[in-house]
C-alpha cells in the first residue's frame, strides 16, 4: 500500500506539473480572465510555452480585447472567447496580463489582471528536473528496498509460503519453471511483466497464467520439495549402514 501510495503521490505530481494550466479564480468584476496552459510549463506563477487566454462573461458579450503589459496581443469577436500566445515571444521576467470585453450595449468591461513569470526553457526544464528526480528517485529505491525484503524473505523458503495467485496474476518462472505471483513492482510491458522470481532471484519477462495451470504447477513443486526432504533421510540411512559394514572389517 506505501509503494502504491509513492506511484500515486509520483504522478499526481506529474499531472500538476504537464496536465493543469494556471488558473484565477473569478472575482467580483463581469469579465473574468483565465489563463491554461496549451503546452508547456506552469509551476506557481512560473510558466513557459503555450498558453491560452480565456474569458467568461455575460451573453451581450460581442468582443474582446487582450493583453500584455498594455500591449494589445490580439482580440476575438466569437465566443468562447480566447486567444492564444507564446512566452518566448516576450522578455522574460514579470507580466502583467488582463482582458477588455465590450457588450452588444456598448459597455466596455475590465477584466481581473494576472502576473505571470516568464521563464525559459531551460529553466522550466530543471526546475522540473529538481522536483520529479528526487521523487523518482525515492519512489523506485522504495520499490526495490521492499522486493528485495520480500524476495530475501520468500527464496529458498518454503513453498507453502510463496503466493502463487494476487492481484497482478500469477506465473511460472522460465528460469526455476516454478511458480509465484507477479509483483506490483514489475515493469509492465506491451507482452507481459518484467519481474523477479522469488524462488531463484533472476529477473524475466513473465505474462499471466491460468488459475488451473498455476495449481498445478504447485503441486509439483510440493511433490518436489517432499522429495527433497525424504531424500537426506535416506542418505543418512544408507550412510549409516555402510560406516557399520565398514566397522566390521576394522575388527
Amino acid at each position: 500500500m506505501q509503494r502504491l501510495k509513492s506511484w500515486t503521490l509520483f504522478f499526481l505530481l506529474l499531472t500538476l506539473i504537464w496536465g493543469v494550466g494556471t488558473a484565477v479564480a473569478q472575482d467580483n468584476n463581469q469579465l473574468t480572465l483565465n489563463l491554461s496552459r496549451d503546452f508547456g510549463t506552469g509551476l506557481g506563477s512560473n510558466i513557459q510555452g503555450r498558453f491560452s487566454f480565456r474569458v467568461e462573461g455575460p451573453d451581450t458579450l460581442t468582443r474582446v480585447s487582450f493583453y500584455i503589459d498594455d500591449q494589445l496581443v490580439g482580440e476575438d469577436s466569437e465566443a468562447p472567447f480566447r486567444l492564444q500566445f507564446e512566452t518566448d515571444d516576450y522578455p522574460l521576467g514579470n507580466h502583467t496580463l488582463y482582458a477588455i470585453g465590450f457588450t452588444a450595449d456598448g459597455q466596455e468591461l475590465q477584466s481581473n489582471r494576472i502576473t505571470q513569470n516568464f521563464i525559459s526553457g531551460s529553466s522550466a526544464n530543471r526546475t522540473v528536473l529538481l522536483i520529479v528526480v528526487p521523487i523518482l528517485v525515492l519512489s523506485i529505491g522504495g520499490t526495490l528496498l521492499a522486493a528485495w525484503f520480500t524476495s530475501r524473505g520468500n527464496k529458498g523458503g518454503n513453498p507453502a509460503n510463496i503466493k502463487v495467485h494476487g492481484p497482478f496474476g500469477g506465473t511460472i518462472c522460465p528460469k526455476c519453471h516454478k511458480p509465484f505471483a507477479r509483483h506490483i513492482w514489475g515493469l509492465n510491458l506491451v507482452v507481459g511483466k518484467y519481474d523477479r522470481c522469488p524462488h531463484c532471484g533472476k529477473w524475466s519477462l513473465v505474462r499471466a497464467m491460468p488459475p488451473a495451470v498455476l495449481d498445478a504447477a504447485v503441486e509439483a513443486m510440493e511433490a518436489e520439495a517432499q522429495q527433497n526432504q525424504q531424500k537426506p533421510a535416506a542418505d543418512n540411512a544408507e550412510t549409516w549402514r555402510k560406516r557399520l559394514d565398514d566397522s566390521k572389517f576394522d575388527s
